[in-house]
């Protein structure tokens, strides 16, 4: 499977809006102006960062057709693999919220234990491994 992305850049989007001559708001009808899915969204960051779904599945320890069925778009992924995600692309906290926002999870919230140990490792740009560890730490 190949992850092919469609969505415009937020610098197309400024440009485009920028350019808007016709003075009317017509061009918010089109679907640029609405988060992307999802997946779309997910194979954009695979896409951006040179790394193929397979990869990413088995990184995550995914049973391999509920991967490929949250990368196809038909399963929505949990708000952990959302966040096991963000840790394996290496984004970063705002980048993680994105994430979130676009598929439908709560942000990370600071005085939520858990959330405040997930932040703790953004920051500090912890592994996946490191992560895991910490949260069999914290929720001990």
């Amino acid at each position: 499977m190949e992850c092919m992305a469609e969505v415009k850049s937020t610098e197309e989007l400024i440009h485009q809006i920028k350019e808007n001559r016709s003075g009317g708001l017509s061009f918010l009808d089109g679907a640029d102006y609405h988060c992307p899915p999802t997946a779309i969204y997910l194979c954009e960051l695979l896409t951006e960062r040179g790394m193929e779904v397979r990869s990413t599945i088995q990184a995550l320890g995914l049973d391999r057709s509920y991967g490929y069925q949250i990368f196809n778009g038909t399963r929505r992924p949990t708000r952990n693999i959302l966040i096991r995600l963000a840790f394996l692309l290496g984004l970063d906290l705002d980048q993680t919220n994105r994430l979130l926002k676009i598929g439908r999870k709560e942000v990370l919230y600071p005085r939520i234990r858990r959330d405040a140990a997930v932040i703790f490792a953004l920051e500090r740009k912890m592994s996946l491994e490191q992560l895991d560890a910490l949260l069999e730490e914290t929720d001990g």
